[in-house]
């Protein structure tokens, strides 16, 4: 199923590289590390009007973290006490899957992106066919990618300022212009292991759990639309949204 007719789905070339870079506002990685592909969605002029980078084996070079959004019942039945708390816990659940990297699209280039998620997708999982050798046959893959979290007005994150500055005292965009998106990787060695009650969070910090940044409003549109959703993911710093979805190899396409 292609939303986008008009659109032209391949693998990114070196004559891209200046029109990608507009897209996505920084230079793409090139030449891509061993076994990534840079894909992009082309308009009948062949001009790329989305693009994602294909990152396959999450987490197995160097640990990967997420906070999985969950819950824990305390009930006192001869006290007609029933209270459900809203927890989190910090781990590593999404190691060995595929993500959906430097994800950027040309306003109104909604179906195009999703056109090009679901190409992903199929790349992904035909991947895992050609390179599972543990097995004769590949067992279910999950697909991810990151929503960047909201910020208050000074482009702060409410949730790690309820939660990770108190483990870690940097600003955590500092560390992310210095180390990019592995400090994250780094800082969790520092996070709580232990289950944590959101209810000991701000309010505001509370709030922005799960919730993407509005201006991404339009990329979750596209994504959700090829297939991916919130399974109860979010980032560790500023608890933006992990969006997945999982198939059997075969079911790609």
């Amino acid at each position: 199923m292609n939303d986008a007719p008009d659109c032209t789905l391949r693998d990114a070339t070196a004559r891209d590289l200046p029109a990608l870079q507009a897209l996505l506002g920084h230079a793409p990685a090139w030449p891509l590390p061993a076994g990534q592909r840079l894909l992009l969605a082309a308009d009948a002029t062949g001009q790329p009007v989305a693009t994602l980078r294909l990152c396959p084996g999450t987490g197995l070079a160097a640990p990967r973290y997420w906070y999985h959004v969950g819950c824990a019942v305390h009930a006192a039945a001869e006290l007609q006490l029933f209270r459900r708390q809203p927890t989190l816990l910090l781990g590593n659940d999404l190691t060995g899957a595929t993500e959906l990297l430097d994800l950027a699209m040309a306003a109104d280039a909604g179906a195009a992106m999703t056109a090009l998620v679901r190409h992903a997708i199929a790349a992904a999982a035909e991947l895992v066919i050609n390179t599972d050798t543990n097995t004769a046959k590949p067992g279910p893959m999950t697909v991810f990618a990151e929503l960047p979290g909201a910020v208050d007005g000074s482009g702060a994150s409410p949730f790690w300022a309820g939660l990770g500055r108190h483990f870690y005292t940097g600003d955590p965009r500092a560390a992310a212009a210095r180390h990019g998106d592995a400090w994250r990787s780094h800082v969790a060695a520092l996070l709580p292991r232990q289950l944590v009650y959101t209810s000991f969070l701000p309010d505001d910090a509370q709030a922005v759990i799960g919730a993407a940044a509005p201006q991404t409003l339009a990329l979750r549109t596209a994504l959700e639309r090829a297939g991916l959703q919130y399974r109860q993911h979010v980032r560790i710093d500023d608890a933006g949204p992990v969006l997945e979805c999982t198939l059997a190899p075969g079911a790609a396409g």
